[in-house]
């Protein structure tokens, strides 16, 4: 499968584009977009409401395999996305509480906060999708809560201020209600400011129903893996894996089979026993110890992201900031 950087991916877009014709201000939407490529068929209607809430509709069929390169460089938003059809692949090692791998499933809806990271986004020919993601300033949640007790708890970091950890969380099933209203989004009837209502109606009701689904979600525990002293072992043995190849660590997959064990239960073991993935308890290593070396004044701070397996030393002072609170310069 091919790689491309979103620089390469865009220029490539652009020049095998066959057709491209977009609308404005239609049935409320900000833009309609239909665009033809090599690479694939996209339909699209994009929606901003002045509160900071994104909202994109599509329909898109991917005719090559691919995968895209992206830095979400200080994008600091909540996303809900909601698959009616099509799977991809996302690869993003190294993030605290999130898989190192996962894919978003068709009939799925997901929520996720993930600053500044760097993530790759995998695509295979004849993937039909059909989905809604939705960007959310964490000041328009605030403005709807007065209390903690009922916001699910995934969220209440990033309610209470803004370094809340990243997650990546699968809320649960499409439901017939949201598939209605997601449908209804696409083909209402209306125009100008009634339209603008509507879809803002709707937006809201799709977003209250998913936070619904999560709070019943947390509310439903799951029971602790049961853990024998051999699969313990097999855990601390994982961990020492890592600290011991933390510059060129192994993918999940290898490093379950070194230790023995199959990857759920080594990610499932991971997030019991140390209360994080394994590429979570990876990039705390790193973190802690950068900030060891980073006492030394003769090391730079390039020096340290580089000794500690970090090649894009602004992805490291941010990443080192929201372990720490502070930039690595100020660390010292």
């Amino acid at each position: 499968m091919k790689t491309l950087s979103t620089t390469e991916f865009a220029l490539q877009l652009s020049e095998s584009m066959k057709s491209n014709e977009v609308l404005h201000n239609v049935q409320g939407f900000d833009k309609i977009g239909n665009s033809i490529s090599k690479w694939h068929e996209d339909n699209y209607k994009e929606y901003q409401f002045d509160s900071g809430v994104e909202v994109t509709l599509d329909c898109e069929t991917i005719y090559r395999d691919y995968s895209v390169e992206d830095e979400h460089n200080d994008f600091h938003m909540l996303v809900a996305k909601f698959y009616l059809s099509g799977s991809q692949g996302v690869i993003s090692p190294g993030i605290e509480n999130v898989e190192a791998e996962y894919s978003e499933a068709s009939g799925n809806n997901y929520l996720f906060y993930l600053p500044d990271i760097q993530e790759t986004d995998q695509f295979v020919a004849g993937t039909r999708f059909q989905r809604v993601r939705i960007n959310i300033e964490p000041s328009f949640l605030r403005s709807f809560v007065s209390g903690l007790d009922d916001i699910p708890k995934k969220l209440q970091p990033l309610i209470e201020g803004d370094l809340a950890p990243s997650f990546h969380c699968s809320v649960g099933k499409v439901t017939p209600m949201m598939r209605t209203i997601i449908q209804q989004m696409w083909a209402h009837p209306y125009q100008g400011a009634i339209a603008k209502i509507y879809l803002e109606g709707k937006v809201l009701e799709l977003l209250a129903l998913q936070l619904s689904q999560l709070l019943e979600l947390e509310r439903v525990q799951p029971a602790n893996l049961k853990l024998n002293s051999r699969d313990l072992d097999s855990l601390h043995q994982a961990k020492n894996i890592l600290q011991h190849k933390y510059l060129n660590p192994p993918s999940v997959i290898d490093l379950a089979q070194q230790v023995g064990l199959n990857r759920i239960k080594l990610q499932q073991g991971f997030r019991q026993v140390f209360q994080t993935t394994p590429f979570g308890y990876l990039q705390n290593y790193r973190l802690d110890l950068a900030k060891i070396l980073l006492q030394d004044d003769e090391l730079t701070v390039n020096t340290v992201a580089r000794r500690v397996g970090y090649s894009n030393v602004s992805y490291f002072s941010r990443t080192f900031k929201r372990r720490f609170g502070i930039t690595p310069g100020k660390c010292r």
